[in-house]
């Protein structure tokens, strides 16, 4: 019963998560940036974990522990993308929006702009009691982790009781 209530809480906060994320960039217009949408990724693979567990009646303790390093890997993705809104590391990726004009012709920067991300990694889109959204995301992955933690404690302790009593 356990195990049930936190499998649907984690598939609630991953839909919510990007409900939420949807709304603020088509009813509200903040765009994202190439790691924001990377962090997409990680809720996505969530709700088809969870729909996993749900929908079989035997679960694999190593679909709990894909759940849990998925929302580690989506933790340290956060973690990398707040550390460059904060501005305490350069970034690796080309995520902003910047060109180099010199010696290019018209349909090489034509083709440059149409290429280029609109939204630059560094600056915050959206901020809520002193914290970024990719802020939130952290403690919600964090949270999420946990909840993977217990899943897989619940789930190691039931086969220890039905190894006992057999």
């Amino acid at each position: 019963m356990k195990s049930f209530f936190f499998i649907n809480t984690v598939l609630f906060l991953s839909i919510f998560s990007l409900l939420f994320v949807f709304i603020l960039q088509y009813e509200y217009g903040i765009l994202p940036c190439k790691i924001c949408i990377w962090q997409r990724w990680p809720h996505i693979f969530n709700i088809f974990i969870a729909l996993i567990i749900i929908s079989s009646s035997s679960i694999p303790n190593y679909i709990m522990v894909l759940g849990l390093i998925n929302m580690f890997l989506a933790f340290i993705l956060a973690l990398y993308h707040y550390g460059l809104e904060q501005n305490l590391w350069d970034n690796v990726f080309s995520c902003s929006g910047e060109i180099k004009f010199n010696d290019l012709s018209t349909e090489e920067i034509l083709k440059n702009l149409n290429n280029t991300p609109i939204k630059t990694c560094e600056i915050e889109a959206w901020n809520f009691l002193n914290l970024s959204l990719t802020g939130w995301n952290m403690i919600l992955t964090i949270f999420i982790s946990l909840i993977w933690l217990l899943l897989i404690y619940y789930q190691k302790r039931s086969h220890e009781s039905n190894s006992a009593s057999q």
